[in-house]
């Protein structure tokens, strides 16, 4: 459910036996592949003389992993621009099954003496499907004895810190944090699938209703989600608006809900006795929004005590504050969903059946570029057998991340998608034409790409590519199904050679099977259920049987790779 996938320690530092190593030498870890330096700091410019790297115990008198439990209030943004980051970790942190996978050991992770504290620490972060344990020193960025970066509101709790910290470590250093998805560090901390949503592109009320019931849906099935009005111009970035909200931010959207009024007259407006709610966090607090349904609002007295109550609500200034949808989609431009794919047999609730591949396009290989390209059937190309109709078949492809390599070869992440086109009922080898398209697109820059798809059942061929051709790097494709499927790479072109003296296949026919012309139906009859077989060297396919009709139609191929190409081919 959560990505369990291989796993591997980050640079080859193995968490172990580097702290056994301090312990037995008594000296605290200093991290050599993530120096207390100015460059884990900064790598577009020299850090300033002014910030100091301190450990906990330099800071406060009394450090501590956690304080009680993990709570989003853990989280507050410092002066970096990873508003991104810091909002998917406060919604890690309201799930103690998420962030104990991301915090592993996390009882023996304290500062204490008699718990043989040695100055190090490790998280594991989900990289394109697998886990890496990443180990990190304890020293951290201060300027007056301060934290300047993410920091808990208790002074003296250090897991946030530390965290960013070692997600920093995989970026290259701090400032690579600026600017990002939250979508992608949500999956980083869950092996969940991402999503993002445009919200200009559900503009009618029907598709708002819509809208509202994917995240209805996603919030009922502990899926992850943040939301962020888009700023225009860097000038925009992280300005305030006069109701509140704040430009180029992004929220953590902690609870969707359908809430009950007390009556009507003033939200006879709404034609329904439940309004549509949203719940989010400012990762910097104190800022929320100002408007109807903000904190102390008059629209709460349509409430009652007993629903303001089963609610939690409370009127602090903790950046936390409901919004009516209407409202939420009136500001709010995109949507950041985490889908926490439940795959197991042994619930109640809807199981998905997963299908998981990974592969790589290489430039003169297999990288040939979206579908506008002649070299398009170059990329890598997997056979797709739906064994049921599916009316949400989800599909995710992610590309290796390109903004977390060195950053001194930091690029961009390359636009990806996948194009799913019909193939032969009996293919086994790669496709050298094309057929019908079911699917293409869109091309998007992003790490990682969602689509739901409505598939009849049969056999498809499924493409993932880089929009232009030439571009390299790993991807991870993952499929979920309600009715099961078959999801297998084809990488031979043709069959193999015989082996000893048997005789080669030396020619491959194709034929399409349209539909039955000149059949005259029995009396009484309006149509008939039709199925043909083909016949060839001894192999023996069928088609699909059609629903009743009067001219029944398949539009069906198969190809067949021939030892004896003057033999006739048999059709029933």
């Amino acid at each position: 459910m959560f990505g369990e996938h291989k796993e591997k320690p980050y640079k080859g530092q193995h968490y172990g036996k580097l702290r056994r190593r301090c312990l037995r030498k008594r000296k605290l870890f200093i991290d050599g592949e993530f120096p207390p330096t100015g460059s884990s700091l900064f790598f577009s410019r020299p850090a300033p003389a002014d910030i100091v790297w301190k450990r906990p115990k330099d800071i406060v008198a009394d450090p501590k992993f956690f304080i009680d439990k993990a709570s989003a209030d853990d989280f507050s943004q410092g002066s970096l621009g990873n508003c991104w980051f810091v909002a998917a970790c406060a919604c890690i942190a309201e799930d103690s099954i998420l962030w104990k996978k991301v915090v592993p050991d996390y009882r023996e992770q304290v500062f204490t003496p008699d718990s043989r504290y040695a100055g190090i620490f490790h998280f594991k972060f989900w990289r394109c499907g697998t886990w890496v344990d990443v180990v990190i020193d304890d020293y951290l960025p201060t300027r007056n004895g301060r934290l300047i970066f993410t920091h808990s509101k208790t002074r003296n709790e250090f897991w946030s810190a530390l965290l960013e910290k070692a997600y920093a470590k995989l970026f290259g250093c701090y400032e690579a944090l600026t600017a990002g998805k939250a979508r992608d560090a949500m999956v980083d901390m869950t092996g969940g699938v991402g999503e993002g949503l445009e919200v200009a592109e559900f503009r009618t009320e029907q598709s708002k209703d819509k809208l509202f019931e994917i995240l209805h849906k996603a919030k009922s099935k502990m899926s992850l989600m943040c939301a962020n009005i888009q700023a225009r111009t860097a000038a925009e970035m992280e300005t305030k608006l006069s109701i509140g909200l704040v430009r180029g931010h992004a929220y953590s959207i902690t609870d969707v809900r359908k809430i009950p009024l007390k009556g009507t007259g003033l939200f006879s407006l709404f034609n329904r006795d439940k309004i549509h709610m949203v719940r989010l966090r400012n990762p910097w607090g104190g800022v929320e929004w100002r408007g109807a349904w903000s904190d102390g609002s008059p629209e709460w007295k349509k409430v009652s005590e007993s629903e303001k109550k089963e609610l939690g609500l409370t009127f602090d200034e903790n950046g936390e504050f409901w919004m009516a949808f209407e409202d939420f989609c009136r500001y709010f431009t995109h949507i950041d969903i985490c889908h926490m794919m439940n795959t197991s047999f042994f619930t109640l609730k809807r199981t998905w059946k997963e299908s998981v591949c990974t592969g790589e396009w290489r430039r003169g290989h297999t990288a040939g570029g979206c579908g506008n390209h002649q070299s398009f059937l170059q990329n890598p190309q997997y056979l797709l057998e739906l064994f049921e109709d599916e009316d949400e078949l989800m599909v995710s492809l992610e590309q290796e991340d390109r903004r977390s390599s060195n950053f001194r070869t930091r690029g961009e992440n390359y636009c990806i998608g996948f194009t799913i086109i019909k193939t032969d009922l009996n293919r086994k080898y790669r496709m050298h034409d094309r057929m019908d398209r079911v699917h293409a697109g869109p091309f998007v820059q992003a790490r990682s790409i969602l689509s739901r798809l409505e598939l009849k059942k049969g056999r498809y061929c499924l493409i993932p590519s880089t929009f232009d051709p030439g571009f390299e790097g790993q991807y991870l494709l993952r499929l979920y199904s309600d009715g099961g499927l078959i999801l297998k790479e084809m990488s031979k072109d043709v069959p193999s050679p015989p082996r000893f003296f048997m005789k080669p296949k030396v020619a491959a026919t194709s034929i399409c099977v349209h539909a039955i012309e000149g059949f005259k139906l029995p009396e009484g009859e309006t149509g008939i259920e039709a199925y043909c077989i083909l016949k060839c060297e001894n192999q023996e396919i069928r088609t699909p049987t059609t629903k009743k009709s009067g001219k029944p139609e398949w539009k069906d191929r198969v190809t067949f790779y021939r030892k004896r190409p003057n033999e006739d081919i048999v059709i029933e």
